[in-house]
């Protein structure tokens, strides 16, 4: 297949602990006709240092001062985008080596697919792999009320899509599964069971991003066009909804809240050889 021109999009807010491994992950990808855009959300720290300390031509660095949100981030990256294909991770993430190749490859051989997600396997802050996130193709638009359409940092897609369908602002937090659940009905979102990334997700709970979340979560069912003639599933979903605010609560007042992180992800043995992904993680050191 010949070299197809795609942008690499990673949004970063006082990320100097892990944004070098991860600019590593991108630079060392098989597939190397790419742009690397950075937009920096007004990092506090030496991120913007560490970024300009590499000499490399594909990595574009915008930077002003200002934080206004993930979402705002992305939709700078996607407006900026040149190339045929929008490929999407995180400041903390890493990518596998042929990550671009393989999602690139898929996307030409199906142009009927819209954007594509990945299975991944999630690491802690020191590299560690502690645990594996199974990636499945949802079937329905109830299924994405409910489930993880796709795994976002994992994302790539047409850029001619994210340009017709922008992240919302007001969304921070569900910026994603807002933006799935939106376009489900329009769009053919398909998810490799391959891991092609891996995920930094450490195993402590942050209460008040949970709560937060679920808060933008009821926002979305409100809002959502596909619920307005659904009021008793709008109030059903609502209700699980803040059922859940008074579990996780309740876990945190008695400290057994790493319960809940111990059930986020599947054990990585089951999917994966660990003794090779510890030496891929190793090359980014």
């Amino acid at each position: 297949m010949c070299e197809i021109f795609v942008t690499i999009g990673i949004p970063m807010y006082n990320a100097e602990k892990f944004i070098r491994q991860s600019i590593i992950s991108v630079l060392r990808q098989t597939h190397t006709d790419f742009e690397l855009i950075i937009t920096d959300d007004g990092s506090s720290d030496k991120s913007l240092e560490i970024v300009n300390s590499f000499n490399d031509p594909r990595i574009v660095l915008l930077n002003d001062s200002e934080n206004k949100g993930i979402s705002y981030r992305l939709n700078q990256q996607i407006e900026l985008a040149r190339g045929k294909y929008f490929f999407r991770m995180d400041a903390d993430d890493l990518m596998f080596p042929e990550r671009i190749k393989t999602q690139l490859e898929f996307l030409e051989k199906n142009q009927d697919v819209d954007v594509i997600g990945s299975s991944c396997v999630i690491i802690g802050d020191q590299n560690e792999i502690i645990g594996y996130r199974d990636a499945e193709t949802l079937k329905s638009i109830d299924e994405t009320l409910c489930k993880i359409t796709m795994n976002h940092p994992t994302v790539a897609g047409k850029t001619s899509w994210f340009k017709e369908n922008r992240y919302k602002n007001d969304m921070s937090g569900v910026e994603d599964f807002e933006l799935w659940h939106r376009t489900f009905l329009d769009s053919k979102f398909l998810n490799l069971k391959e891991p092609l990334l891996f995920y930094r997700d450490p195993l402590y709970f942050k209460i008040k991003t949970y709560l937060f979340r679920q808060k933008q979560i009821r926002k979305v069912y409100n809002e959502s066009k596909y619920l307005q003639d659904k009021s008793k599933l709008k109030k059903k979903l609502i209700y699980k909804s803040k059922l859940k605010d008074i579990a996780v609560r309740i876990f945190s007042t008695l400290k057994i809240d790493k319960f809940l992180i111990k059930n986020r992800n599947q054990s990585a043995d089951q999917f994966i050889d660990i003794k090779a992904m510890n030496e891929i993680l190793k090359s980014f050191n």
